[in-house]
């Protein structure tokens, strides 16, 4: 059975492993038991078991958590928010922007989309909403009762959707439209 290292060999494997990169705090207890550590670059503290320095430099399995970041973030690519500003960070594998507009969340990304948002994000529109306004509602609202023309729901006639009766997006001619409530759409 192998001996137990002291405090001062454990400490000397970490330095091994790391170098200054990190301190041991805690008294190391066995290979099993958490050690808590201090990042000298990130000044936090930090607790990994104490196996995770023992297989050499190149096995090292527990480190900093915000060194984990920076590892994860080095094969990344910096970004910003078309929509809010907001820094973030993305794989490479991920960079599929069709439009070369980025978003931080699938939220941005829809809230972009809306007619409301402004001509800034027309290339990200769906065709059928022309040029930032969507012409067939207006029409379809200046022509039609406020309602739908199936089940007659009219509480809230901002969830009432316009229907293109063809499928045919392109063809906005009034006979085409259809006020419709989201369930029967």
């Amino acid at each position: 059975m192998p001996k137990k290292l002291t405090q001062e060999e454990y400490k000397q494997r970490v330095y091994d492993c790391v170098g200054d990169k990190y301190t041991v705090i805690s008294e190391y207890k066995g290979k099993d038991l958490p050690v808590t550590f201090h990042c000298n670059i990130h000044n936090i503290d930090f607790s990994v078991s104490a196996s995770c320095f023992m297989r050499g430099k190149e096995n090292i399995r527990g480190i900093c958590p915000e060194c984990s970041q920076d590892k994860k973030r080095e094969k990344q690519i910096k970004l910003k928010c078309d929509y809010c500003g907001k820094v973030f960070y993305r794989a490479p594998s991920k960079m599929n922007s069709k439009s070369g507009l980025v978003f931080c969340c699938r939220e941005h990304k829809d809230a972009a989309t809306k007619v409301q948002s402004g001509e800034r994000f027309n290339s990200i529109r769906p065709s059928h909403y022309g040029n930032g306004l969507a012409n067939y509602r207006d029409k379809a609202f200046s022509k039609f009762p406020h309602k739908c023309a199936v089940c007659g729901y009219d509480e809230d006639e901002r969830i009432l959707q316009v229907h293109h009766k063809d499928e045919n997006h392109n063809n906005n001619d009034i006979s085409n439209l259809v006020i419709l409530c989201p369930n029967c759409h």
